[in-house]
């Protein structure tokens, strides 16, 4: 029986050889360079070159108060060309440092609403605050409902209170209409299925404030010979059976004409806070014994 003999890889010898050469062409071309930087005397081309070298290959020693020092010898247009360039460098840095610092300040003042937020909320006796992240939009049903990542597992029930805060505003945003594991979804006030008792402080006239499918609210149930002004604060009513007293639901935005067939009259109301501008909400959820 004849064995086949195998056939050296010629090509793979001829491409270390080739790597060879080039690194050996490499640093005679660079040895060849500084020997003759080296002879050469120090006029300007020569001092030139070898300031925008010597940066080139690390620019690091030029850094800082001492760079000026570095390019004594090295000719005026070069010298600020590498200044200038150093400068640049400096302010990019800096320009990042102040991105990051704004980023920490936003958090922090994020943060600090959050806190506010939560002493100036005084929950029932067995009522908890507790924060969710909003997760989900839908756009065909903006004023309808959103999604929350907090669900069972985090204490949420069905009709436990959605607040919002936008601003240093903390007003009422909705109720959790079913719960998953892990997940909520909120009934926006603005759905044509959301009512809460409400009143306005200055009057002290209670009405029902109703969703209308829109970006805007609706109370009725006013009196009908009462005088409303544009502006004036609406808030959820003692009576309210989802809603703690007192929160902010929003401000008279319009008075409707009285209607002669209806007993009593209506006006429109801008939410306090905007369900689309929401990261988070506040939910007041029953405190669980141990």
């Amino acid at each position: 029986m004849r064995w086949a003999s195998k056939a050296p890889d010629v090509s793979g010898v001829e491409c270390m050889n080739r790597e060879k050469r080039i690194a050996n062409t490499l640093l005679a071309a660079f040895s060849a360079v500084s020997l003759a930087l080296l002879l050469l005397p120090m006029s300007s081309p020569v001092r030139s070159f070898k300031a925008c070298l010597s940066y080139v290959l690390n620019p690091m020693p030029y850094r800082g108060s001492k760079a000026v020092e570095r390019l004594a010898d090295a000719p005026t247009a070069v010298m600020h060309l590498i200044l200038a360039d150093v400068e640049n460098n400096e302010l990019r840095e800096e320009l990042r440092n102040q991105s990051i610092l704004r980023g920490r300040l936003a958090e922090l003042q994020r943060e600090n609403d959050r806190l506010r937020a939560e002493l100036g909320m005084k929950p029932a006796a067995g009522q908890i605050l507790l924060w969710a992240r909003v997760m989900e939009r839908d756009p065909l049903n903006w004023h309808r409902f959103l999604m929350v990542d907090a669900g069972e597992k985090e204490g949420l029930e069905v009709n436990a209170p959605v607040l919002g805060l936008q601003g240093e505003a903390l007003g009422a945003v909705g109720r959790v209409s079913e719960v998953g594991p892990h997940w909520s979804k909120v009934l926006l006030l603005t759905d044509e299925q959301s009512s809460l008792a409400a009143y306005i402080p200055d009057r002290q006239w209670e009405g029902l404030v109703e969703g209308v499918g829109g970006a805007r609210l609706r109370m009725n149930y006013l009196p009908s010979e009462a005088q409303f002004a544009i502006g004036e604060t609406v808030r959820t009513s003692a009576t309210s059976a989802t809603f703690p007293p007192d929160m902010l639901v929003g401000t008279i935005s319009k008075v409707y004409a009285r209607d002669p067939f209806l007993t009593f009259q209506s006006v429109e109301v801008m939410p306090a806070v905007q369900p689309g501008l929401l990261k988070e909400v506040l939910v007041l959820v029953r405190q669980k014994n141990s």
